[in-house]
This record gives C-alpha cells, sequence and structure tokens, in this order.
C-alpha cells in the first residue's frame, strides 16, 4: 500500500507533459504488445497446422510405398503355392538323401528367385521344413531346427495360410543362436514376413493333389532389414534439418519395428500415446512425453497394421517464431522511440497553450487586466484562451466600471455636501423673493418663485436614485410652468399617463431631459402651435413612456452621430446610462425624428430596478 501511495504522490506531483508522455508511451506499448500477442498466437497456430499437415503426410506417403511393396509380394506368396513346380519338388525330395535336397534345394531358389528375385528391397527369401532350409543362403542362413520352434512359425501357422508379417526381431535370439550374441553383424536385426504353403497341384487329367496331411507343410519366409524402412523416414530427416525429430513404426503388441533410436528397435517400448494413436488409425495431435510438448503425426499401415509415426517437439516446430519474437521486439523498441518523439511534441502542442495561460494568470495576479493571449484554433484549448480572454475582458471592465461607480458615489456626496451647505437658506431666500413678488403684486412671479423653491425642496430632501412616477411628474410640472412662463405659453404641454403606474418607481428626473431639449431644440423657433406630449403606458416586456413633439426635427445624420458619440448630448446620455445601470442593457432610448415632422424619443424601462444590471452592462 505504501508503494502504491508512493506512485500516486508520484504521478499528481509530476508535470503534465511527463504525465502525456508516459501515458502515451504506456497506451502503444500495450496496444503493441495486445497485437503481437495475437499474431504470435495465430503464426503459432497456423505453424503448428502446417507441421502437422506436413509430418501426417510423410507418414501416409511412407506407409503408401510400404504398403505398396508389401501388397505385392503379398500377391506374389499368394500364387506361390500352386506353383506346380514347387508342388513336384516338395512332394518328391527325399528328406533322407543329401544329394535330392541339393537338387531340391537348387530348382526352389530358381523358383523364388523367379518370384522374388527382380525385388532388391528382400534381403532374403527361404522355403524351411523341418529338415532343410531351401533358398538362396548367400547372405543368410536359418536353421530348420531354430526357426520350427521360433514364433514366426508358430505365427504362420495360428494364420493358415496367410502371409504374416512379424515385427522386427534379433536373429540370434529368435533362432537360438547364442554364439552370435554380441558380435554385430549384417543381419542382426531383421523383419520377416512367414506363410504356412499348403501346396496344391493338378495334372494333365484334373486331378487334384495335394500333399500328404502326415507330411508337414513348408513354410515361406521373406525377410527385410530395418534400413529397409527407416530409409524412408531417414531421407525426411535429412531434408527437414528438424534437430530432435523422432520416428518409429509399432505393431499393435507395442513391439518397435524400427525406431529413430536404434536401441529402441526390436524392443517392446512403445511410446505411451500408442493405445490412443490406434484407436483413431490416422491423425495427429500434441502430447506430453518426457516432460515436453510433443507433435505426433501417425498412420496405421494396411497392409500390417502397424503403426508408422513421426514425433517432434511443438518448441522446434515453432523455431521460426524466434526470428518473429526478436523482429516483434525490435519493433517495439522502434515504436517506442516514435512514440516519445511523437508524445514530446504532442506535449509541446498541448501544453504550451496552457503555459501562455498561466503567464498570463501571474501577470493578472500583479494587476495587468489588459494582458491578451493569441487565439488560434477551435479546438477545446483554443476555446480555453477565448473564454480567458473575455474573462479578463469582462474582468477588466467591471474593475474600471467600479472604480468609475466609486468616483461616481464620490462626486455624488460631494455635490451632496455642496448643497447641504446651507439648504434651508436658499429655500429661505426663494420664499423670501416670493412674498417680496405678492406684496408687490408681481403674482407670475411669485408662482414661478414658490415652484423653484418646492422643486428645489423635493430634489434635496430625496436622496434615492429612484422615486414614485407621480413625484417625477408632479416636480416635471412645475419645470414645465417654469419654461412655459419664459416661452410666453406658446407651447400646450399634455401628460398621457396610466394611474396605474403613478407608484412605480423611477429614475430621477429620467423625462425632464428630453422635455427640455423638446422645448429649447425643437420649438424653439415656433411662434405658436408648440405641442409636447408626454405619454407611459405599461406593455409585456416593461415600461414605456415618450416624450413627443411637432417641433423641427433631427436629420438621421445627427441621430447617427448622437448613438455613436460624436455629438454628445449630457442628459440623453446620463439618463440612458442610469436606466441600463438600473435595469440592464436591454433597456434604453430610442430616437424617432425626421426634419419638419418632429421628435419622438422613446423610454424603456423594467417594471423595478435590477440590482445585478450593473455587473451585466458591464
Amino acid at each position: 500500500m505504501r508503494i502504491l501511495h508512493k506512485l500516486s504522490d508520484l504521478a499528481a506531483n509530476a508535470k503534465f507533459r511527463l504525465k502525456l508522455i508516459v501515458s502515451y508511451c504506456l497506451l502503444v506499448t500495450f496496444i503493441i504488445l495486445i497485437l503481437g500477442f495475437a499474431y504470435y498466437r495465430i503464426s503459432a497456430g497456423n505453424m503448428l497446422r502446417n507441421m502437422q499437415e506436413s509430418l501426417g503426410n510423410i507418414v501416409l506417403n511412407n506407409n503408401q510405398l510400404l504398403d505398396e511393396k508389401l501388397r505385392d509380394i503379398q500377391s506374389k506368396s499368394e500364387v506361390l503355392p500352386i506353383d506346380n513346380e514347387l508342388y513336384e519338388v516338395i512332394a518328391n525330395v527325399d528328406k533322407h538323401d543329401n544329394e535330392s535336397q541339393l537338387k531340391a534345394d537348387r530348382r526352389i531358389t530358381s523358383i523364388l528367385f523367379q518370384y522374388f528375385g527382380g525385388d532388391a528391397d528382400i534381403y532374403s527369401s527361404f522355403i524351411l521344413t523341418p529338415e532343410y532350409t531351401y533358398g538362396n543362403a548367400a547372405r543368410m542362413y536359418v536353421p530348420p531346427e531354430g526357426f520350427f520352434q521360433s514364433d514366426l512359425f508358430r505365427a504362420s501357422l495360428m494364420n493358415q495360410g496367410d502371409l504374416v508379417w512379424m515385427p522386427t526381431y534379433s536373429f540370434a535370439d529368435t533362432f537360438g543362436e547364442r554364439e552370435m550374441s554380441g558380435f554385430p553383424y549384417e543381419y542382426e536385426k531383421l523383419m520377416s514376413g512367414v506363410k504356412e504353403l499348403n501346396l496344391t497341384y493338378i495334372d494333365e487329367q484334373g486331378v487334384f493333389h495335394s500333399l500328404p496331411a502326415n507330411q508337414q507343410r513348408p513354410v515361406l519366409m521373406l525377410s527385410f532389414r530395418t534400413d529397409y524402412v527407416e530409409k524412408l523416414f531417414a531421407d525426411y530427416v535429412h531434408k527437414s534439418k528438424l534437430r530432435h525429430l523422432t520416428y518409429g513404426v509399432v505393431d499393435v503388441h507395442g513391439s518397435v519395428v524400427i525406431a529413430s533410436d536404434a536401441k529402441l528397435t526390436g524392443t517392446r517400448q512403445a511410446p505411451a500415446w500408442l493405445a490412443e494413436a490406434f484407436e483413431m488409425r490416422q491423425g495427429s495431435f500434441q502430447h506430453v512425453v518426457d516432460g515436453r510438448e510433443r507433435l505426433i503425426a501417425f498412420h496405421q499401415m494396411e497392409s500390417t497394421g502397424w503403426m508408422s509415426y513421426i514425433e517432434i517437439p511443438v518448441a522446434d516446430a515453432l523455431a521460426d517464431l524466434d526470428k518473429l519474437r526478436s523482429y516483434s521486439i525490435l519493433f517495439l523498441a522502434a515504436m517506442l522511440l516514435v512514440s516519445v518523439l511523437l508524445a514530446y511534441l504532442l506535449s509541446i502542442y498541448i501544453t504550451k497553450p496552457i503555459i501562455r495561460i498561466k503567464k498570463a494568470i501571474k501577470m493578472m495576479e500583479l494587476g495587468n487586466f489588459r494582458v491578451r493571449i493569441p487565439e488560434h484554433g477551435r479546438d477545446e484549448l483554443g476555446e480555453l484562451i477565448r473564454m480567458f480572454n473575455q474573462m479578463n475582458g469582462q474582468i477588466h471592465a467591471l474593475i474600471e466600471e467600479n472604480y468609475a461607480s466609486r468616483l461616481r458615489e464620490k462626486e455624488s456626496e460631494l455635490m451632496a455636501l455642496n448643497l447641504q451647505l446651507n439648504p434651508h437658506f436658499l429655500y429661505n431666500t426663494l420664499t423670501t423673493l416670493y412674498w417680496i413678488a405678492v406684496e408687490n403684486n408681481q403674482q407670475e412671479m411669485s408662482r414661478i418663485m414658490l415652484n423653484l423653491a418646492e422643486m428645489l425642496q423635493t430634489s434635496t430632501r430625496d436622496k434615492n436614485e429612484t422615486w414614485p412616477l407621480a413625484t417625477d411628474l408632479d416636480w416635471l410640472n412645475k419645470y414645465i410652468y417654469i419654461m412655459s412662463s419664459r416661452f410666453e405659453n406658446m407651447i400646450e404641454t399634455r401628460i398621457e399617463v396610466d394611474e396605474a403606474l403613478l407608484a412605480i418607481e423611477v429614475p430621477k428626473l429620467f423625462l425632464q431631459p428630453f422635455v427640455e431639449n423638446a422645448i429649447i431644440h425643437g420649438l424653439a423657433e415656433t411662434e405658436s402651435g408648440g405641442v409636447i406630449v408626454i405619454k407611459g403606458r405599461n406593455e409585456p416586456d416593461g415600461l414605456r413612456f415618450s416624450v413627443e413633439d411637432n417641433g423641427c426635427g433631427i436629420t438621421k445624420e445627427r441621430i447617427d452621430k448622437l448613438k455613436s458619440g460624436e455629438i454628445r448630448s449630457t442628459g440623453m446620455a446620463n439618463v440612458e446610462k442610469r436606466i441600463k445601470l438600473l435595469y440592464g442593457p436591454q433597456y434604453g432610448l430610442e430616437i424617432q425624428s425626421s426634419r419638419e415632422e418632429g421628435t419622438t424619443i422613446v423610454i424603456r424601462l423594467g417594471r423595478q430596478p435590477d440590482p445585478n444590471a450593473a455587473t451585466r452592462v458591464s
């Protein structure tokens, strides 16, 4: 657990670039290992199947050659019992006369040569009787007494006239030649075919003759040396160059006919898997022999019933895969190097924007909020940089707005302080002037003084940003009265506002600048018939107020300059900024005007001030 904890801490504290390189290399290594393992398994399976097929074909071809040879011998041996000359020789030989037996030997040798002399693979051919061994004894001699006491004779009797093949045996041990044991000689180990000859004869008159019942039937003995069978397998061993290949031929009783290990030939040390192979008759399988996995291909001969096999270690069959393993390791190393390079380049591509953001954040910590990161691409990192720049710009705007708000607060406080120097003195002075005008019978002047005093008292008494619409309209009526006195009642003013709106809070004096502009700029040159209409109504998306006049109007070019800020209108700009601060950026002013057709200022307000509006505006 401690090791895992340390590894976890190490991974957590490692740099992102190192994490990216390591993870990319691990991913590539994992993929290569999985693909390599799968390719190795598939290749190994294909190689084993090919090797099984190859070995099976070799065993099958060898058996077909042997079967063809032995069937040919068997067919010839089946004709031998009805050979008239052979019958006459065996029937007429005097077993007590040596000269008669020698003559019979020459004739029988000639007969055997006619049948089997053309086959160089047959090492020897004899016809044996208890008294004499007939045949060419130039290569070897089989004693009659030893033969008729051997398993070969007993096998011939059991098969009742059929040719039976005897697996490899020791000549000395089988025929009782003890003095030959321990000495190497050419026919030390043989395999033979034996057949009891039930000789018959049909004479010219068509009379059927056979040997007397009390006469011992002669036995045909055909012998082969083991190298006749071994050479078929030895040729394949030499061509294949497989170092640990073994082969053999075994009969159904486990006697070893031939084996790649010469010590096993003629013994009963059959492979442990032999019974399973005889059940299958032909095929291949894998079997553990002496602790090693081995591939075995086998086929049962039709003529003898013997089982031929070839056996190789599975590791040898897959020896060529060692090269594949080496190539895979080299490929893995090359891919790792390429992966490290690609991962390094990729890490630079990914981490470079992150490093830029990190440096920008440090500059922000130092108070530089004007920093901007170059934007490249539209991927996630590019989007992150754009969002960072937007955030930084918003923070900068918020800071400036906060700073400006504080300045305005300070200015408002100073203005309030200045106004509060002696508001009662100003109010009392205006009141004194009012009574002076009354005493001098100046009614109009006295009323103007009274309205101005009340306007001053209302403005200085309420310190809030907003007040009820009724208060604002009352203040506006006093202002309109004063301005109408100035222009000698040439302007008619109408206020058409829903009574339901009078209690709603609105920005202080938000209508006054537009009424003032209508009087001074729109209707200044009008001698009579000037009309200003102030309207207010409730709409689904908020409150709509308008100030309409029938004055000279404003050109489109001037409206565009007012909107762009080229022409400064302090009152109009102040009102619009206050509205957006109080209600949000979707509210504000709209100018509708045409030359000589009058002007309409539309003012849109929310139903109540939004405390978060200033933040959204910035």
